[in-house]
């Protein structure tokens, strides 16, 4: 297994598209910070990803300045690539939040529920999407099912 260390300044963050990560056959990324404190150099791990075969990202564990884990966030997709799961984890792998989506037979996403540590529904929010395929609305309701959030979307032609 061959293992590269890649060193990022900030305008470098999002050079990395699914399309060469896919291309080069690329599996993790490890994003290391160096910083300069009184003349010497001062490096931790700062993020680091595991890919998929289509250039997903399947895994992300961040560390905090220290280098320690802070916490971890696993990914799960369907077979049309759409984001279906996202469960985080802080340093000891207890759960902190969990999120589900779903999506309409167009593959659209049409709802995305998000859960507590103790899987416990937060909210949920549906999608409202027009015969074009754009969504016109998000409604997200608390756990009790009451309505607490509209937002809408305007577009221009």
């Amino acid at each position: 297994m061959k293992i590269f260390i890649l060193f990022l300044m900030p305008f470098c963050l999002l050079a990395q598209s699914k399309k060469d990560i896919r291309k080069n056959g690329v599996k993790g990324i490890t994003e290391v910070v160096v910083e300069y404190e009184n003349g010497k150099e001062v490096s931790h791990n700062d993020v680091s990803k595991k890919f998929d075969k289509e250039g997903e990202v399947i895994l992300e564990v961040n560390y905090d300045k220290n280098g320690a884990l802070k916490d971890k966030t696993t990914t799960k997709f369907n077979k049309d690539g759409d984001k279906i799961e996202e469960l985080i984890s802080d340093a000891s792998g207890k759960q902190i939040s969990h999120f589900i989506y779903k999506y309409n037979a167009d593959g659209e996403k049409s709802e995305e529920i998000k859960y507590d540590a103790k899987n416990a529904i937060i909210s949920r929010s549906v999608y409202v999407i027009n015969g074009k395929g754009l969504k016109t609305e998000k409604k997200t309701y608390d756990a009790k099912g009451k309505l607490i959030q509209t937002k809408k979307y305007i577009y221009e032609f």
